[in-house]
């Protein structure tokens, strides 16, 4: 998978803040300083060094409040990545298990034709020695005494030669044959013992790689708690605006790199329809329930915010498709959103997937409208399954609801 070297942030109200600038501090610093003069001011009759020392009380936790905050700002990067690194690992891993599974079916496959082929030479065998029997029983049949007259018989030496050579020759084919059939049973019983030493291997495979999807998933539970806790008491600092803010900040940056590094549009895309006459006839990305619409405020205090797509709830692992023919120009885990798919419509459109469980494609790819990109998943700390989905033009987001319908 190709990796684009941009670590910007991109925030949700439902996600977790990643980091706090100096602004913030500065802020608090300011806050809690007018909260102690003014405590200064009332005791006026206080000595000077009653004052200096309630300044460096003051100076104390400003330090203090500066330390915690930059404390809670470490351990949110340093559990993001570790969070980030969980997906992505997870999402190879599915990708693994996937093939693995399809050399599983192989080798069935190839197990089941096998065993067919033998059943066939089990038959041929068994019908060639019942052949052989019914010959050594007619010989027998014959009688010692007859089959000395046949050999002593001076009449006919021409057709005594025959019969003898005739029998004799039957006989040694039918030897042969099932010295054959001998072998190719054989032949096929170690090839059978190959492929089942190797579906062995297989399952065994199979079920380390179970085992580590259960302890990614064990372990981005944990990480998520721990974000959970660091995100309520980086709010509680009161620099959520901030953050969001900044974030929306690099996303527009984000989108105005990935649009300077565009290709060219390939010839098998120029004759599809143009994004900006589809509007009203593209169908969803996938098939689900809005939890959260386009313009909806978000849950942030005082804060004027609002969400600039749409959040779709859907099944664990369920199909992500393009709404629309383009080129995948990101394919990557994106802080907040996950694994992140975009893709570039052509005349400044763009659509977005997050929160996804896998990625299907690579970035570079070309995709015609509906086909399967990414799976549905909650990678970037998600609590619930969903889709979060974004139409823009240019760097400015519109509303998805206007162009898709059910």
């Amino acid at each position: 998978m190709k990796r684009i070297s941009l670590q910007p942030l991109l925030s949700k109200s439902s996600m977790t803040p990643h980091f706090v600038d100096t602004t913030n501090s500065f802020i608090c610093s300011i806050f809690l300083a007018s909260c102690f003069i003014s405590n200064a001011t009332i005791a006026a009759n206080n000595s000077y060094s009653e004052k200096a020392i309630a300044l460096q009380n003051i100076q104390k936790r400003i330090k203090e409040i500066e330390l915690r905050i930059k404390s809670a700002q470490d351990e949110t990067n340093k559990s993001q990545q570790e969070l980030r690194d969980n997906e992505i690992n997870t999402t190879e891993t599915l990708t693994d298990l996937h093939i693995i599974n399809a050399k599983i079916s192989e080798k069935k496959s190839k197990l089941e034709e096998m065993l067919f082929e033998q059943a066939e030479h089990d038959a041929a065998l068994k019908e060639e020695k019942e052949k052989l029997i019914d010959q050594i029983r007619a010989a027998y049949q014959i009688g010692h005494n007859d089959y000395l007259r046949l050999i002593l018989n001076q009449e006919h030496p021409a057709l005594v030669r025959r019969v003898l050579a005739y029998y004799d020759y039957h006989n040694r084919i039918r030897s042969e044959r099932i010295e054959q059939f001998k072998e190719s049973l054989i032949s096929l019983e170690k090839i059978q013992s190959a492929i089942k030493d190797e579906s062995v291997k297989l399952e065994e495979l199979k079920l380390k790689h179970k085992t580590k999807l259960s302890d990614f998933h064990e372990f981005r539970a944990t990480r998520r708690d721990i974000n959970i806790r660091l995100a309520k008491y980086i709010e509680e600092q009161g620099i959520k605006l901030q953050i969001q803010q900044e974030n929306e900040r690099q996303l527009r940056i984000l989108f105005q790199g990935l649009k300077k590094n565009k290709v060219v549009t390939k010839e098998v895309f120029k004759e599809a329809p143009r994004f900006n006459t589809l509007k009203g006839k593209l169908n969803w990305p996938v098939k689900g329930t809005l939890s959260k619409e386009y313009g909806a405020n978000k849950k942030s205090g005082d804060l004027n915010l609002k969400w600039q797509g749409v959040l779709i709830n859907a099944e664990m692992g369920a199909k992500v498709t393009a709404i629309s023919s383009g080129e995948i120009i990101f394919a990557e885990w994106f802080r907040h959103l996950g694994l992140l798919i975009i893709i570039d419509h052509g005349d400044s459109f763009m659509s977005l997937y997050g929160h996804n469980q896998n990625i299907l494609k690579n970035m570079g790819d070309w995709v015609l409208a509906d086909e399967a990109i990414a799976t549905v998943g909650d990678s970037g700390g998600q609590s619930d399954t969903a889709l979060y989905f974004e139409i823009r033009k240019g760097t400015e987001p519109i509303n998805p609801s206007h162009w898709c319908k059910w």
